[in-house]
């Protein structure tokens, strides 16, 4: 089997943001990037895949510019077949169909026998999630969101998700595109210290993606948010405990008398 694992990237949250800007690839060069829950989910369900089919073959590709490479290399400590940065120039990160048509151009570059495709369920869009149907949609593969776990029972790869209290599970038997959640059952393992220093070794392919799909929608304007001011009518009451009591008793008087 030969599984894609499309990662976003995000802001590290243990380190200040940098000014936001509608230069989105400038933006994310001036912050430290790290793999997202969905991202880190992604990757681990890949892997429980490979173990269960030693033959597997993964793939892993980011969008990003150079800053992604500290952060590949990290991930192709793993052991993956192959890691290939994705160039963010061309791309419209805030557009997720032509983000979608994109992605799905580059695949026969990546692997173009690949018969899996896991990626974050949210893709460093702030909850939007629209990524991953719009991929299966431009490729006209099956999707399965919000998977879980991965299983093997003999030769075939089951996905699986809970919706409340029903379990979920759906056969692969041909091209998917599968969302990942996060979950207790696909916590991001740690890797060997031999693969670490094997992997600053290893060549990452930059690919560029086909012009395809342009983006219908500018992105004009981006700006921070001002946190709202709150205003709170708050009296201290003072003096003897007595006279606390009276005038507390007085302020809650109109609201005894209410049904």
């Amino acid at each position: 089997m030969n599984v894609v694992v499309f990662l976003a990237g995000i802001a590290d949250p243990k380190w200040p943001l940098s000014a936001v800007s509608t230069d989105v690839v400038k933006a994310r060069a001036d912050n430290h990037v790290a793999l997202s829950p969905f991202d880190e989910a992604a990757l681990e369900t890949a892997m429980k895949i490979r173990d269960g089919w030693p033959g597997t073959r993964l793939t892993v590709a980011m969008i990003g510019g150079p800053e992604s490479e500290i952060l590949l290399r990290k991930v192709a400590a793993y052991r993956v077949d192959r890691v290939a940065r994705i160039d963010a120039r061309t791309l419209s990160p805030w557009d997720s169909r032509a983000l979608a048509a994109r992605l799905a151009a580059t695949l026969a570059e990546l692997d173009a026998g690949a018969d899996l495709i896991l990626i974050g369920r949210e893709f460093g869009d702030c909850d939007a999630g629209g990524l991953p149907p719009c991929l299966a949609a431009t490729l006209g593969w099956p999707f399965f969101g919000l998977t879980q776990h991965a299983e093997w029972d003999g030769e075939c790869l089951s996905l699986l998700r809970e919706q409340g209290s029903i379990e979920e599970k759906a056969s692969v038997t041909g091209p998917l595109v599968a969302s990942v959640t996060n979950d207790r059952r696909n916590r991001l393992r740690h890797p060997l210290m031999k693969n670490v220093m094997e992997a600053k070794r290893m060549n990452i392919v930059t690919v560029t993606p086909p012009k395809v799909g342009a983006s219908r929608v500018s992105l004009a304007e981006i700006c921070g948010i001002a946190a709202a001011t709150r205003e709170v009518a708050c009296r201290v009451l003072d003096g003897p405990l007595d006279a606390q009591v009276a005038e507390l008793a007085a302020f809650l008087g109109p609201w005894s008398a209410r049904p």
